[in-house]
């Protein structure tokens, strides 16, 4: 006998109780059942029938879309923008501190700003030796990335942006066949979508793995998202990537988008990407992967272990060659070069 019309059915209750899904089970199907209430990160009630075990919460996912907070909501605002969610922040931080900027007289400037002081060169210097050197998804491009912080801090905007679109393909790349278990090469922006959705739900899943069926399963796809990004923070946390990476990064876009745009970019296409800022959008996309490798790579620090003696050396060094090359933008406005944003 199939139950999921009615647990469909008692899915879209906006109050769900116990005495509720037993009443309707006898109804509906002529049969008894078993009801526990538990707790799998939101309320809800495990349910033993004859023929499995099944899980509904006590509210439809709608409702905990609208009321209840996640790393996901921020990140659908901060898409606006062309941000992904610095992970190396706390939620209420990062969240008090882009609804402060956002809601300034010019929201665009004030985001701009913020993004700019929450970015320190130690950080960027802690990343790449806690994160990007022991990430085996990135391995192959260390001196890549390494190169492209240094143009960075000596002013190379252009270059250090540029060189980290292929950096974050590559490393994407790897990261999805190594834990999909695949071997592909190069794959389209829909692809990438798709496989990061597979393991945002491979990984969602483990917390309800003793259950036949929960809210979403093989049925609607936002749903069974969704449901994972309120009871899972790892997956919560990747769907924040998985959303970027959609409308942002591999947004499909016309050559006059101003959008921070992979397409538009490696084809010049006459986006004018030139500000600092976006290099800090594409290493932030960078932090992502490694997050997400960190969940099965014991190498890669799973919480932010913050500064110490050898990035803080880093840090210093990168800080002495932006001082040498300070006056790199006033010489080559000199020569009519079109300057920075």
């Amino acid at each position: 006998m199939d139950y999921v019309k009615t647990l469909k059915k008692l899915y879209k209750a906006p109050d769900l109780s116990a005495s509720m899904i037993i009443d309707t089970f006898q109804r509906r199907n002529g049969t008894s059942v078993a009801v526990e209430k538990v707790n799998v990160g939101k309320p809800g009630f495990k349910i033993i029938s004859d023929i499995g075990v099944f899980l509904l919460l006590e509210r439809p996912i709608d409702y905990y879309n609208s009321k209840w907070g996640r790393v996901t909501n921020i990140q659908s605002l901060m898409l606006d923008y062309g941000i992904p969610v610095p992970l190396y922040l706390g939620q209420g931080e990062m969240t008090e501190g882009f609804h402060k900027s956002s809601a300034s007289k010019d929201p665009a400037a004030g985001v701009e700003k913020w993004l700019y002081e929450i970015f320190e060169i130690d950080l960027v210097s802690a990343y790449f030796l806690n994160y990007f050197s022991r990430s085996e998804a990135l391995k192959d491009y260390r001196l890549i990335i390494f190169e492209a912080i240094e143009s960075f801090y000596m002013g190379l905007d252009h270059a250090a942006i540029m060189s980290l679109i292929p950096v974050f393909e590559g490393g994407l790349r790897n990261l999805q066949n190594k834990m999909l278990d695949e071997n592909k090469g190069n794959v389209t922006g829909a692809i990438f979508e798709k496989r990061l959705r597979e393991i945002l739900k491979n990984w969602g899943s483990r917390r309800v793995i003793d259950y036949d069926w929960h809210p979403g399963m093989h049925g609607i796809d936002s749903i069974e998202v969704d449901f994972y990004t309120h009871i899972c923070p790892q997956s919560d946390v990747i769907n924040c990537f998985r959303l970027f990476f959609k409308n942002v990064l591999y947004k499909p876009s016309e050559p006059h988008d101003e959008g921070f745009n992979r397409h538009v970019i490696v084809h010049m296409l006459g986006n004018n990407f030139s500000r600092a800022t976006n290099f800090y959008r594409i290493f932030l996309a960078l932090t992502h992967i490694t997050f997400i490798e960190s969940l099965t790579n014991q190498n890669i620090p799973f919480f932010w272990p913050g500064y110490d003696d050898e990035s803080r050396r880093l840090g210093q060094y990168l800080k002495e060659i932006s001082t040498i090359m300070d006056g790199r933008r006033n010489l080559i406005t000199s020569f009519g070069v079109p300057g920075y944003c």
